[in-house]
């Protein structure tokens, strides 16, 4: 089965969300690999958002349990798979 279109009118919050915990995650292995050398996280001084693929976004990546004998459920039942990666420069001190 093909799906052309998934939507949720609060996707803009959930991108928002997802980029937000994409930097929170990048801060912190920062922390612990500049920490194991003795040193301190410093200011961010670059943030780099990839962009994403011509033609396919990211929120298309959508994923179903429901098999073809269910169909009738899969109305019911749709998980929307946003995925984010940031990359982020930091002053180390």
């Amino acid at each position: 089965m093909r799906i052309g279109e998934l939507k949720n009118k609060d996707m803009q919050v959930y991108r928002q969300q997802s980029k937000i915990e994409a930097l929170k995650a990048a801060k912190k292995k920062a922390e612990y690999l500049v920490e194991a050398l003795g040193k301190r996280l410093g200011d961010v001084i670059r943030i780099v958002e990839p962009q994403e693929s011509a033609g396919y976004p990211r929120y298309f990546a959508a994923q179903s349990n429901v098999s073809s004998s269910q169909a009738e459920a899969y109305d019911a039942f749709r998980t929307i798979k946003l995925n984010y990666s940031m990359l982020v420069r930091f002053e180390i001190k």
